[in-house]
């Protein structure tokens, strides 16, 4: 199949659909796009401009520039205990996003199975159709706090399954696996043969003390995981378009190829500007206390959403919420299109993160305290008068 034949498979993100829609509503409060309200903090944007006074404004390799590879392979050891070789098992990407198609590319065959849990984020399918392959969604369950369980993996495992990807912490639920959750998924997937990709862009926002585990770290694990991190969430640069993938020899080759006659390469003085960013404590100062703030962010969404009626998981991590709405009878879309309408809050249905995800929405609170007080007020008092709980 030709990739234009592919791209017809792939629809456009219900996300973005919810936006257009959004467009021109006054006084909208928006709780949808997974984007820091945080500003990137001015030392890195200082390195930035520190780069380009040194006249980084060419080509770099097509896997990076080498002190980019090297500050990331340091953070690897350093955070994840993974230990890896810069100039051959780590590239850097436009964003973290694109490392996904790229990964799948690079072993995929036609028509090879690639297990998602569900709710999933909503480019994992596209990336797999794109790549010839064909998504294959696990359901994930409240009960379980929507972590993903090898119970679950195994009623949908086949002999035509070639890889698995996780996310945690996780977009859309805010779960985060396990120690145990983790070593289970590692045993399934070598009895299986399954290359593993490690959607970790999530990883310094967990909360309740939580840790989260690079199943990468484990042993012999390595060699069939791909992590995928980036810089978008971490230090609140998303217009950056700066990730990192960390990988066997044999795939980083194959990606980089991709990217040689892609994007050629990512763009030189933010990769400077986050090689240095990775080494200055400040930035690390900053993740704290953009992560505290997430913290104090959730407990208040948790707390209302639960107070109005709408049953929550009270999410370990990454900065969104996914309250149940099934009780009103609605289904996601009528119930996001209620909201935004009517309370002038935009959130999104949970059928736009896979057919797990119907029942329920998601709400970011990467957004100001107050806001999000103001959003819960208006969502409150047209469930009330709608008398939906």
């Amino acid at each position: 199949m030709a990739l234009s034949d592919r791209l017809e498979l792939v629809n456009p993100s219900e996300i973005r659909k919810l936006f257009d829609l959004a467009q021109g509503v006054e006084g909208l409060i928006s709780l949808g796009i997974g984007e820091p309200d945080f500003d990137t903090p001015e030392h890195i944007k200082e390195y930035a401009k520190e780069a380009l006074d040194k006249g980084m404004t060419h080509y770099s390799p097509n896997a990076g520039i080498m002190m980019l590879r090297e500050a990331v392979a340091w953070k690897l050891k350093e955070q994840n205990g993974i230990e890896v070789d810069p100039k051959s098992q780590v590239m850097i990407t436009v964003g973290a996003n694109q490392a996904f198609v790229m990964g799948l590319a690079a072993f995929l065959k036609d028509r090879e199975e690639v297990l998602i849990p569900s709710p999933m984020f909503v480019s994992y399918a596209p990336a797999v159709i794109l790549a010839g392959g064909k998504p294959v969604e696990v359901p994930t369950y409240e009960e379980n706090e929507f972590r993903l369980s090898v119970d679950d993996l195994k009623k949908h495992v086949s002999e035509k399954t070639r890889a698995l990807i996780i996310n945690s912490p996780n977009n859309p639920t805010g779960a985060v696996l396990t120690k145990k959750d983790v070593e289970e998924i590692a045993d399934f997937a070598v009895e299986h043969d399954l290359i593993i990709f490690s959607d970790e862009v999530y990883e310094h926002f967990v909360y309740d003390g939580v840790k989260n585990y690079s199943i990468a770290a484990l042993d012999g694990m390595f060699e069939r995981t791909i992590t995928i991190n980036g810089f978008s969430k971490t230090f609140a640069m998303t217009g950056w378009r700066l990730g990192f993938v960390a990988a066997p020899e044999w795939i980083i080759e194959k990606m980089t190829r991709f990217q040689m006659y892609n994007a050629t390469c990512p763009v030189t003085f933010a990769q400077y500007a986050a090689a240095k960013a990775l080494k200055d404590e400040r930035s690390w100062k900053a993740v704290e206390e953009m992560k505290k703030e997430y913290e104090r962010r959730r407990n208040l969404v948790w707390k209302r959403l639960n107070e109005m009626g709408l049953p929550t998981v009270k999410p370990k991590g990454a900065f969104y919420i996914f309250p149940r709405i099934r009780d009103t009878g609605l289904t996601s879309r009528e119930f996001s299109e209620m909201m935004l309408l009517e309370a002038k809050v935009a959130i999104v249905p949970g059928s736009a993160f896979g057919e797990a995800g119907e029942g329920y929405i998601r709400i970011s609170y990467a957004t100001a305290y107050e806001q999000l007080e103001e959003a819960m007020d208006r969502m409150e008092k047209v469930l009330r008068e709608k008398k939906l709980v």
